[in-house]
């Protein structure tokens, strides 16, 4: 089975609005009343791709690796200031066990 990125077509370090605009081209190419099936499967990659938590993820996992625990958590601290993902998020993700 393909991965949502491969689904679409994108690398793993797509932008949002790379990913949007692929939605879009794809939705325009098989539209739900001609290709039921194959929107049902670009939608459900759309949902994983736009989901926050595997954005988070895939941001931290996209970090350099650093030789300081300090340097990383300063990289990935300025990292999440620049994300643009709600504030429930955040939340959801600190109390998940």
């Amino acid at each position: 089975m393909p991965t949502a990125h491969e689904t679409f077509g994108v690398s793993s370090t797509a932008s949002e609005a790379e990913i949007r605009t692929r939605y879009l081209q794809l939705v325009r190419e098989f539209p739900p009343d001609r290709a039921p099936e194959r929107f049902a499967e670009i939608r459900a990659a759309y949902d994983e791709l736009r989901d926050p938590a595997p954005q988070l993820e895939r941001r931290v996992l996209s970090l350099h690796t650093n030789d300081s625990l300090g340097e990383l958590q300063s990289e990935l601290r300025s990292r999440l200031n620049l994300a643009k993902l709600p504030t429930a998020a955040f939340i959801s993700l600190a109390d998940a066990p």
